[in-house]
């Protein structure tokens, strides 16, 4: 399937137009993104190719500020830039809310990524190759019964442009993605597991060895969950791999520490706010070449890394101008938006703990608790610092020394006193993670990482989720 909507005009030529309309309407401020977004995608089930679809789309979104108050549009008919525009500014009259807006981007770069581009491999190749991979896997001898392997392979390739009176940005910004799912039985018992790898960048970020090893990294996991007990819900000490330590960065700081939630009381963090220790530090980086990465942000602000915590204190908030404005603070780059066709919002990047002082030998060493290791779902209430995760493995050690492997376990408890409760943290940063952060309907790309983490006196939660007789 194939699905196309072009613009014929030069990009940098259709948005003089669009803002030599904009500056005749007598507007207090006003920006412009105008995105083409390419993408192909391939589904297969098994041996079956489900679905191969290129998509192309471009359009923009407009943001104007008149007296005073903020309106919102967008559009995929490029030619109908005028009408949206004066019925943009015809709905603001309606609205009673103001906003205040004190600063502007002025900021004039163009920004192109070096990477093998998606279209130099034809996409039927891909798709040979990927049902070539999936094939043999499946036709390997395993000690388990694999039920279902499904792979979904994504590539996107965006030309981003912002333009607003004082500022003319373009940003190129590629993505491939691959995901593993596999289902395995052993007995009557029936797993179900998704791996998967993202990078920013072209073909040349994942190849077919990568694409091998991602499978047979997946059923080594189905395995895993296959033939481990269910965890018993306890109070113990437990280490964080990093994946789990990226999870308490981002849901538990990241998402209280975003401006708009401050501004609505939804988030139970404060500047000067003492939190933990003076080693525990919180850091949101879009300049970080991960999968969160990116120069400006949907504001045409220039990205920088913030300091969330320093030393156990709160010292910043991701900050868009609108909230910086509110809260008499200047913008730090932390305005995103999904695509076009939506409003910037604030977001985190790639977020993350700073490193400790200990290895992880020193870590394991005589350790008694459990090793926690792989995301399954959870909750979150930035307003009052609570959550809970689901965790896909959970070694039990003695002194150093597994004894015994679990599934199906999960953390809980509030995030100011697992802070508190920190008692070591290795001296290296894992591999950053990447994902898709959800909020108000949008995505965006983000990833995170840390060291593994020591934590005393943890709430760690069963089968069934036990975790809660532990919070009462």
């Amino acid at each position: 399937m194939i699905n196309k909507t072009k613009y014929s005009l030069n990009p940098e030529n259709y948005l003089d137009l669009v803002k030599n309309y904009l500056n005749s309407k007598d507007l207090d401020y006003y920006d412009v993104r105008l995105e083409k977004i390419n993408s192909n995608k391939i589904l297969l089930e098994n041996k079956e190719i489900k679905d191969v679809s290129e998509n192309e789309i471009t359009g923009i979104g407009i943001r104007i500020i008149k007296n005073k108050k903020l309106g919102f549009c967008s559009t995929t008919n490029l030619k109908n830039y005028k009408k949206i525009i004066d019925d943009c500014i015809e709905n603001t009259k309606k609205l009673t809310q103001k906003t205040k807006f004190d600063y502007e981007a002025e900021n004039n770069k163009k920004i192109k990524v070096k990477h093998k581009g998606f279209e130099e491999k034809d996409l039927s190749l891909k798709v040979k190759e990927l049902k070539e991979i999936n094939t043999n896997f499946l036709k390997e001898k395993k000690d388990i019964n694999v039920l279902q392997s499904n792979i979904n392979y994504l590539e996107k390739h965006t030309d981003k442009y912002f333009v607003n009176p004082n500022s003319f940005i373009y940003q190129e910004d590629p993505r491939i993605i691959m995901y593993s799912t596999i289902t395995a039985k052993r007995n009557n018992n029936i797993e179900t597991n998704l791996s998967r790898i993202g990078k920013r960048g072209g073909l040349e970020k994942i190849n077919l060895t990568q694409k091998e090893k991602l499978i047979k990294d997946n059923y080594q996991k189905i395995k895993d969950l296959l033939f481990a007990k269910p965890c018993p819900a306890l109070k113990t000490d437990i280490l964080l791999t990093p994946e789990l330590v990226d999870l308490l960065a981002h849901e538990a700081i990241g998402h209280a520490a975003e401006a708009d939630a401050v501004i609505n009381h939804s988030s139970i963090l404060k500047i000067g706010q003492v939190l933990a220790e003076k080693n525990i530090n919180v850091i949101d980086d879009p300049t970080l070449k991960e999968f969160g990465f990116f120069t400006y942000d949907d504001e045409g602000i220039l990205a920088k890394p913030k300091t969330i915590i320093k030393d156990g204190v709160v010292k910043e908030y991701l900050l868009d101008i609108e909230s910086a404005s509110m809260l008499n603070l200047e913008p730090n780059g932390s305005s995103r938006a999904e695509s076009f066709s939506n409003k910037p919002i604030v977001r985190m990047s790639n977020t993350f703990f700073s490193a400790g002082k200990h290895t992880l030998k020193d870590l394991k060493e005589d350790f008694t608790g459990y090793l926690l290791d792989g995301f399954a779902g959870g909750q979150v209430d930035p307003s009052v610092g609570t959550f809970m995760f689901g965790i896909k493995f959970a070694y039990r050690y003695e002194k150093g020394k597994i004894v015994e492997k679990y599934k199906q376990a999960s953390i809980s408890g509030n995030i100011l006193n697992y802070l508190k409760n920190i008692s070591k943290m290795s001296n290296k940063i894992g591999k950053f993670e990447f994902g898709f952060c959800g909020k108000d309907g949008q995505t965006a790309f983000v990833s995170g990482s840390g060291p593994h983490m020591l934590i005393n006196d943890a709430v760690v939660g069963g089968t069934k989720h036990e975790w809660y007789l532990w919070t009462l």
